[in-house]
């Protein structure tokens, strides 16, 4: 039955995945060449646009156990998975800067909340032997988001932004049942009551790995935001190839946690980490060095594989912590993502609207995974083995 329990709540918080971040964050990357040359919205306004999503999910983290005090977890999750469905579909309506950013700041507090309480039911119940993979599963289902998101924007765009909007949100309603299927029964399996701190015996390394999931996610941000823009419009390829590239993020995105899962296998979760970092910093670097074919398509294929990142650093906390502290544990690894996505939402936009120089966020960007990848090396070995 256990099994069962780990399973559903994996495929259905995939399908919430899939939904509130596969389709309602990544889905922008692409649309953001659309929005700008129908002029739904300026350069600038589109780069703070994203980082307002980013900006909501900070805000998600904050209040999620604030929500999980009023309702049951299987009713905050619910909300959440129907508020994102509402808020993709709102994203057609041609209302502005601020009705744009409203909606993707919700759909940012949405995606913080189904992640929390996702990975932390899933991880919690998943037997030891099936964790990775269970993390995994998730992480796959924003991998599909973002493959569907690249192939189905430029198809719809042929018509309007308005009909690429709309594409997106009828797949998001599949999605939306699967969620709601996954999540029907778990108010039967409420996580225990959070724990008021992580043992002190990891705390050295809890510190470093929070610190390492900002970095993360500070070294995400220009290809989430910029990655189509800077192929469709920066090099002057258009609109169906940054579309296709894309959807090549999105298909490694789906491999990457498989490919993270058995990495793990092999290695141990900790330097799988480790490894998975600097693989990421070279990735993101590549298109500082040139902008030739071999260039973009290793960058995508690197970048798309992010999501197994996620994956292992999930894992690398459970093995961390107890099923009663993985609640509070997710919190605070979301906060620390939070925090580091909020800040380079705001910064790499600014920056690049007074450069103009993609070059230089994505130096940047690889520099921040280059000190996540030194900050996940355990270097005090008398702690517990990962």
């Amino acid at each position: 039955m256990v099994e069962r329990v780990w399973l559903r709540l994996a495929l259905g918080s995939a399908a919430a995945m899939f939904l509130a971040m596969g389709l309602g964050r990544f889905s922008y990357t692409a649309m953001v060449p659309l929005l700008i040359e129908a002029k739904w919205l300026s350069v600038s306004e589109a780069g703070f646009v994203g980082g307002i999503n980013l900006a909501g999910f900070l805000i998600g983290a904050l209040s999620a156990e604030c929500w999980r005090h009023i309702f049951t977890l299987r009713s905050i999750v619910r909300g959440a998975i129907v508020l994102s469905a509402l808020a993709l579909g709102a994203s057609a309506i041609d209302g502005g800067f601020y009705w744009l950013a409203f909606w993707r700041g919700i759909l940012g507090v949405t995606v913080a909340i189904i992640m929390i309480f996702g990975l932390a039911a899933t991880t919690a119940l998943s037997p030891e032997r099936y964790r990775s993979l269970g993390t995994a599963i998730i992480f796959a289902g924003v991998g599909f988001g973002i493959f569907l998101s690249g192939t189905l924007v430029p198809w719809f765009a042929r018509f309007s932004v308005f009909a690429a909007w709309l594409g997106v949100a009828a797949v998001g309603g599949a999605a939306l049942i699967i969620a709601l299927w996954g999540w029907q029964n778990s108010q039967r399996l409420d996580l225990p009551e959070p724990a008021a701190k992580v043992p002190k015996v990891i705390q050295p390394y809890w510190g470093m790995l929070l610190a390492a999931h900002a970095c993360f996610s500070i070294g995400l941000v220009p290809h989430v935001i910029y990655w189509v823009d800077f192929i469709a419009r920066g090099l002057g390829q258009g609109m169906v190839i940054g579309g296709a590239y894309w959807s090549g993020v999105g298909a490694c995105a789906v491999l990457g946690p498989v490919a993270a899962y058995y990495l793990a296998r092999r290695t141990g979760v900790v330097y799988a980490l480790v490894i998975t970092f600097l693989i990421l910093s070279a990735g993101i670097a590549a298109p500082v060095f040139g902008s030739g074919t071999l260039v973009l398509v290793a960058s995508t294929v690197i970048f798309g594989a992010q999501p197994g990142l996620s994956a292992l650093i999930t894992a690398r906390a459970r093995d961390m912590g107890t099923p009663e502290a993985m609640p509070t544990m997710m919190r605070q690894m979301i906060l620390a993502n939070g925090v580091g996505a909020s800040i380079a939402g705001v910064a790499f936009p600014a920056l690049f609207d007074v450069t103009q120089n993609y070059a230089l966020l994505f130096a940047l960007a690889s520099a921040a995974m280059g000190i996540g990848a030194i900050l996940s090396v355990p270097w005090r070995r008398r702690l517990r083995k990962a």
